[in-house]
């Protein structure tokens, strides 16, 4: 090739890259601006994952989301019926002689539905449950499994002689590698396959450690193609995401975490995972059920899915979502989801190597 194509193609090339980095201030100064015709853009999926990257939470906060400020220094959000720093629960005072079932988990496991139609109110109004057990709902909406367990870390030496029913979503493992949500959260890393504890004590309000955590993106209209465009292909539910290998290592060594503590405090368990009930009947199943069935086979982990007790109380070709999520705009478990899940969380206390105290 001439010397003189050569400086043309550069030229071009420079004028190009030029032209690139004017749009994208352009573009990223009308995005932050208040102009009104850009506010669909003003979605943060179109520019990250919110099960993959801290920069989904914090243009939600930029795009004029409040700032959720810790309640606690070690766990940051709190449910108002768990107290900070010694995480005694308002329900423990009616707990008397009987023997604490506790359930961990996220807002699956706290409930949409009204108290007296989630776990705790359908198994503690039941009298062949509550002669011997009493139900703690130590759910809390938006945990992932990291806070699950540091929740549960915290909570089970206040009760020697518990059940423990250890809950999360699938999508809960995605949230481990987050440092934020709505606010600031503790979160692992793994050092030589050992979890190391980051980012507590928990100690600034919302808003300085949002200030203090800016975004990284590079370009907005790369992310808008990559995201906007090309979402479905990278997201989360996708097992090429980058992020898939690094969630299930946290997810390995927290759940044999739990299971290793367990047994060692020789507590009955049964660890319960739910799905999104829009995939009941459907197959093939998503990459963390896949991950998950294989983990608990090979470390025989007790463990049942919530999605396989709704399948075993309806039929695929009548099945209607509708009757099992709260609403149609909320897909959390209905109250007739989650009496179907009590039954069987009954069925289970009262079977063989249930019956006595631990």
């Amino acid at each position: 090739m001439k010397k003189g194509s050569v400086v043309k193609l550069l030229s071009l090339f420079g004028l190009l890259l030029l032209l690139f980095a004017g749009t994208e201030l352009l573009f990223r100064s009308l995005l932050f601006s208040q102009w009104p015709v850009l506010e669909p853009l003003r979605n943060p999926s179109l520019y990250a994952d919110a099960s993959s990257s801290d920069d989904f939470w914090k243009l939600r906060v930029a795009f004029g989301g409040k700032p959720v400020s810790p309640k606690d220094r070690l766990l940051g959000y709190l449910h108002p019926k768990i107290a900070p720093g010694t995480y005694r629960h308002t329900q423990a005072e009616a707990l008397g002689s009987r023997i604490p079932v506790l359930l961990f988990g996220d807002s699956f496991a706290d409930c949409s539905t009204p108290p007296e139609e989630c776990f705790e109110g359908i198994l503690n109004a039941d009298p062949s449950f509550a002669e011997k057990y009493y139900l703690i709902n130590y759910g809390v909406g938006s945990y992932g499994l990291d806070q699950i367990y540091l929740l549960y870390r915290e909570v089970i030496q206040s009760y020697p002689r518990a059940v423990v029913l250890f809950s999360f979503l699938d999508e809960d493992m995605d949230r481990c590698i987050l440092t934020m949500r709505e606010g600031q959260k503790p979160y692992f890393t793994l050092d030589e396959g050992q979890l190391q504890l980051q980012g507590v004590p928990l100690e600034m309000s919302g808003e300085a450690f949002f200030a203090g955590n800016p975004l990284h993106i590079n370009s907005y209209l790369m992310r808008l193609l990559l995201y906007g465009v090309m979402g479905k292909a990278i997201n989360a539910n996708s097992p090429i995401n980058p992020t898939t290998t690094e969630k299930k290592a946290l997810t390995r060594a927290i759940l044999l975490k739990v299971q290793e503590d367990l047994r060692a405090r020789d507590i009955p368990h049964l660890f319960l995972v739910f799905e999104g009930l829009h995939r009941t009947w459907k197959r093939p199943l998503n990459w963390r059920i896949e991950f998950l069935d294989e983990l608990f086979a090979e470390y025989k982990i007790p463990h049942v899915w919530a999605r396989e007790i709704v399948e075993a109380e309806t039929h695929k070709e009548t099945f209607d979502l509708r009757d099992y999520v709260y609403s149609p705009h909320d897909h959390h478990p209905s109250y007739t989801s989650n009496k179907l899940i009590a039954e069987h969380i009954l069925v289970w206390l009262q079977s063989s190597g249930h019956q006595s105290q631990p």
